[in-house]
C-alpha cells in the first residue's frame, strides 16, 4: 500500500461522512478535503514531490480537526472518524517514508 492509496481511503471515508450526515453543515465541508486528498493522490503518481509535502502537513491539519470532530458531538458516527485519523496517520507516516527516500536519494 502507498500513501497514495491512503489519501484515496480517507477521501472515500470523508465522503461516506458526507452522505450519512445527509450532506449537513459538517458533511458539506468533509467533501473539501476528500476533493483535496484525491488531487493529492493524482499529484503523487504523477511523482510530484512538492505534493507529498503539501499532504503531509494536511494530514496532520486533518487529525486536528477529525480529533476535535471526535471530542464534541458531532453528527458523523464516530467510527468514520476514528478510520480517517487512522488512514490520516498511515498516509502521513508513508508520506514521511517518502519525502525522506527521495532527501536521501538525492543526496547520493
Amino acid at each position: 500500500m502507498t500513501a497514495g492509496n491512503f489519501l484515496l481511503l480517507s477521501a472515500l471515508l470523508h465522503v461516506i461522512g458526507s452522505v450519512v450526515t445527509g450532506f449537513a453543515g459538517i458533511g458539506l465541508f468533509l467533501l473539501f478535503p476528500a476533493v483535496l486528498y484525491t488531487a493529492f493522490y493524482i499529484g503523487l503518481q504523477r511523482d510530484m514531490r512538492w505534493v507529498a509535502w503539501l499532504a503531509l502537513i494536511c494530514m496532520f491539519g486533518g487529525m486536528v480537526g477529525t480529533g476535535w470532530e471526535i471530542i464534541r458531538p458531532s453528527p458523523v458516527p464516530d467510527w468514520v472518524l476514528w478510520s480517517v485519523v487512522v488512514a490520516d496517520f498511515v498516509a502521513a507516516v508513508l508520506l514521511v517514508q517518502l519525502i525522506w527516500r527521495k532527501d536521501v536519494s538525492r543526496g547520493s
